[in-house]
């Protein structure tokens, strides 16, 4: 559902931000400034966005209430390419806005998490046992692969191996949850290896193995 199919539009979108790496700054005595520690490549803090919307009409606020809540995906018309995800987090002011605040304006702040997800995020699936994956994201992507096959297979990403042991039909491997699973079943204890990474650019991979095919949700994402 879009926000103007209950009446609520936005008049000031967030500013297009890059999110804060993860980073710790220790003073050392005796030293001049500071020590710069970087938690990792890639890692950034939460972004909390403000939005300021108006309502066209406040017979609806018991909809519009229930709908400005919680977590989920939102779009913001300034980067259609892609989604965050998010969830609100300040107290909405309705009271105000239905004892005559003027324009019937509020703001809504969502904590996003610090990544921009591109729709163009298309599933598809790899035949052939070696070849590149492209990355049309700024950064790495976590995806979801399931890998259809039987018996022990080597999975071998920009020189990173993944072994998976004993399989019997497919098994699925979410790189975001670090949970591996076949049907309804865990499955961790078939890998032997790190999650797959995709990074930005180009991608390397190859197998051994019975598979007949790997399927991925590469979800591509950009900063």
């Amino acid at each position: 559902m879009k926000c103007t199919d209950l009446g609520i539009h936005v008049s000031e979108h967030p500013p297009i931000t890059i999110p804060e790496p993860r980073v710790t700054f220790t003073e050392v005595p005796g030293r001049p400034g500071s020590l710069t520690t970087i938690e990792d490549i890639d890692v950034y803090e939460d972004m909390v966005l403000p939005v300021t919307c108006f309502i066209e009409n406040t017979g609806r606020i018991n909809e519009i209430a229930g709908y400005l809540k919680g977590a989920g995906r939102v779009v913001f018309a300034n980067r259609q390419d892609g989604f965050y995800y998010a969830r609100i987090v300040n107290q909405i002011p309705f009271e105000q806005i239905l004892r005559g605040r003027p324009n019937k304006t509020f703001t809504v702040n969502f904590r996003c998490k610090p990544f921009l997800y591109l729709h163009e995020s298309v599933p598809f699936t790899l035949t052939d046992n070696i070849g590149i994956i492209a990355n049309p994201g700024s950064v790495y992507s976590e995806p979801i692969v399931t890998v259809n096959g039987t018996g022990d297979v080597t999975i071998m990403i920009n020189g990173e191996i993944l072994e998976l042991s004993d399989l019997s039909g497919s098994i699925t491997m979410d790189s975001e949850l670090r949970e591996a699973y076949s049907g309804n079943e865990s499955a961790n204890s078939h890998m032997d290896g790190e999650f797959i990474r995709l990074l930005a650019g180009n991608n390397a991979y190859s197998w051994d193995g019975d598979v007949t095919s790997i399927q991925i949700t590469p979800n591509w994402r950009t900063l």
